[in-house]
């Protein structure tokens, strides 16, 4: 059976006509889902950058919707988010393509949720914390402006400086710092020489918090000598 020369162009034709169709169809889809995602991307970026800083806290991060225009760009390549983490709870980000050359602002909100030690009840300048003058409470971080402490142990044993009200957030300033060696205390004077380390004991003649330095007379040569904090009762003369 012979076929026309018209009815094979016909054929052809229409072959060519199916598969456009067919090929136009996942195209469309990826150029869809490659717009969309623009902001779900925003979104993991964030939620990773902002989980390093503060690793044991409940990270929650909101990216507002991309306008209808700005929404349908194309991008013939990876789309990279930028960011510099900030203290702020709102936030911009970038969304940079390379080719065609274009960049979108994307606005979010960060919230950072984490335990902070609060006074249990009023406390007066002077007073030495206990386990029951402190608790700990979750808040936004991002909401706090001044420094706070996550570990009561911290606190524990520290005097205030100054009156505190009740279910108030604690700051440095706030405490008395943490004294590991208090004047008159005897303490180990440690010296370290390449892989040998000799102690003494001595005698502190002043309060040191860590990495202070502070003068000790050596007990043994009453020699005064000057040395940096380490640890409780333990003065090096190696440095900090």
């Amino acid at each position: 059976m012979r076929t026309s020369g018209f009815s094979v162009k016909k054929y052809t034709f229409s072959t060519i006509i199916t598969l456009i169709a067919m090929l136009a169809v996942p195209v469309k889809g990826a150029q869809s889902e490659d717009s969309t995602s623009i902001t779900k991307n925003a979104q993991h970026y964030l939620e990773k950058q902002y989980q390093i800083s503060h690793p044991l806290a409940r990270t929650i991060i909101k990216v507002k919707p991309l306008a209808q225009t700005l929404d349908k760009r194309q991008c013939n390549g990876p789309i990279a988010i930028t960011h510099a983490p900030s203290r702020a709870n709102r936030i911009s980000a970038k969304a940079i393509c390379q080719q065609p050359a274009w960049t979108i602002y994307l606005s979010a909100t960060v919230e950072q949720w984490l335990p902070i030690v609060l006074t249990s009840r009023a406390l007066r300048k002077g007073t030495i914390l206990g386990d029951s003058d402190i608790y700990l409470k979750a808040f936004d971080i991002k909401r706090i402006t001044s420094p706070y402490f996550t570990n009561p142990g911290e606190l524990i044993g520290r005097e205030i400086k100054r009156s505190i009200a009740a279910n108030q957030v604690i700051s440095p300033s706030q405490i008395e710092k943490k004294l590991l060696v208090r004047k008159g205390d005897v303490v180990y004077i440690e010296a370290n020489k390449g892989p040998m380390s000799v102690r003494m004991t001595g005698t502190a003649q002043q309060d040191g918090s860590f990495g202070e330095q502070i003068s000790v007379i050596n007990n043994r040569s009453g020699k005064r000598v000057y040395g940096y904090v380490k640890s409780q009762g333990v003065v090096t003369v190696n440095g900090r």
